[in-house]
């Protein structure tokens, strides 16, 4: 298994649209690869298509925070 990456742009578009589905879908995701003992890397990317990574997350817990902050108002 390898890290998994999570393009917040991505998050941000599926919340101002509530597509709930495909966020459950790329959490789900992002779970197994953290219990499977890998990471879920955030990445913003730029208006040129570049992937700059801005945080890590390593942990259970820290993914559950992370997760919350993302449902909190949907």
């Amino acid at each position: 298994m390898e890290d998994f990456v999570i393009v917040v742009n991505r998050v941000e578009d599926l919340q101002a649209t509530k597509d709930l589905i495909e966020l459950e879908l790329i959490f789900d995701k992002a779970k197994r690869t953290i219990v499977g003992g890998m990471s879920v890397i955030l990445v913003r990317e730029n208006s040129k298509g570049k992937q700059e990574r801005f945080n890590t997350i390593s942990t259970e817990n820290d993914f559950e925070e992370y997760r919350k902050q993302v449902f909190r108002y949907l």
